[in-house]
């Protein structure tokens, strides 16, 4: 044997995924994580941010298909503070269902109630919103995930919303 073939021997598969990368087997999530964004509405426009905080069950028992969960933001800026909280449906595709990598994209909509105060004035209100999450799992336990452009629209009597973009970390069980 030459040290060529020993090399060729122990070296991993071509495009083998990393034992850390492998596929998501539980079926719970909880995500948290940081959102900024850009409002709309009849107080103005201007900038949001605000807190995820999400928990998912998978419905296959594993990390991939339909999800139902809990969704709530907590923030707030300058004169402004808001609380959501509601329902949220998401169903996470493997990106790459040829290999066994935990990478998932996953759209995800979510609608329920909202408590807003500007300059000291309560109003509460019904949210929707809409988006893709991409998330990674490592080691079957940590999930870190991006969702680039969420569209959220809130109706007080009338339309305001934002879109922004949040990233974050969690753990599967």
């Amino acid at each position: 044997m030459t040290i060529f073939s020993a090399v060729a021997l122990a070296a991993p598969e071509a495009g083998a995924v990393p034992p850390e990368l492998r596929e998501g087997t539980k079926a719970n999530r909880f995500e948290f994580g940081p959102h900024v964004g850009f409002g709309w509405g009849k107080r103005g426009i201007g900038p949001a941010g605000a807190v995820w905080l999400d928990y998912l069950h998978h419905f296959s028992g594993n990390a991939e298909g339909p999800a139902l969960g809990v969704v709530s933001h907590v923030g707030g800026w300058r004169d402004y503070f808001g609380f959501t909280i509601g329902p949220m449906f998401e169903w996470d595709f493997k990106l790459v269902p040829s290999k066994n990598l935990g990478l998932y994209l996953g759209p995800h909509v979510a609608a329920g109630y909202s408590f807003h105060r500007w300059n000291r004035t309560p109003a509460h209100s019904f949210f929707a919103q809409v988006g893709p999450t991409l998330k990674l799992i490592v080691n079957d336990f940590w999930v870190f995930w991006a969702r680039p452009l969420n569209f959220d629209i809130r109706w007080y009597g009338y339309i305001a919303g934002n879109y922004g973009g949040a990233i974050g970390a969690g753990i599967t069980f």
